[in-house]
């Protein structure tokens, strides 16, 4: 019995990621398979009791705007409530609400450096660009969707952050080896992700 449990448990938070993703997969403009995962357990039990899901996380490799590709970009979520009234009298996944999460984007130094037509290293905690046969310290800052390479003494252009699906805002910035992770704190569901999909439980 246990087993059985644990078995149909395990299909319906399958079905479950199947309608996520089904629901990513009509975002406009995106392209490519989306990795959907639901961290809950017992998945059933939460989710009929409380109409909550522990964790909830959405990721696309290689996403391409009409100017800057990104190697990631991805959602968090903690603390999911899904709508009870579409679950139980539709069997639909409905997102409503999220107790806090985070968005995320990542850029390559390769693509910095194709985006600037400048050499780019990114270090971790700091980024050098080489300027007319000069390796420059740069330092990096992010804030109202432009990505900023600061370098003293000589001027970088900087780069206007698009739209990108699942990631409403990007408000900090972190550097890690060979690549910056741009990121926003959330406490709503994305747009991209409130909808309702055709599958059921």
């Amino acid at each position: 019995m246990v087993v059985l449990l644990g078995v149909a448990d395990f299909a319906a938070r399958r079905v479950a990621e199947e309608q996520v993703a089904e629901r990513v997969a009509a975002i406009k403009g995106v392209e490519g398979h989306a990795e959907v995962g639901i961290d809950s357990f017992p998945f059933l039990v939460g989710l009929l009791a409380s109409g909550t899901v522990s964790d909830l996380s959405v990721a696309f490799d290689h996403v391409r705007t009409d100017r800057v590709r990104f190697a990631t970009v991805a959602v968090d979520l903690e603390e999911v409530r899904v709508s009870r009234t579409e679950l139980l009298s539709e069997r639909r996944v409905v997102l409503q609400d999220v107790g806090r999460g985070t968005a995320r984007a990542e850029l390559t130094q390769e693509e910095l450096s194709r985006l600037l037509d400048l050499p780019v290293t990114v270090e971790r905690g700091r980024v050098r660009v080489r300027v007319a046969g000069q390796q420059l310290t740069a330092t990096a800052s992010v804030s109202d969707d432009v990505l900023r390479l600061t370098v003293a003494g000589a001027r970088v252009p900087a780069i206007t952050i698009p739209k990108l699906p699942l990631v409403p805002c990007l408000a900090d910035l972190e550097l890690v080896p060979g690549r910056v992770l741009l990121s926003c704190r959330l406490d709503q569901v994305p747009p991209d992700l409130v909808g309702r999909v055709a599958a059921r439980l």
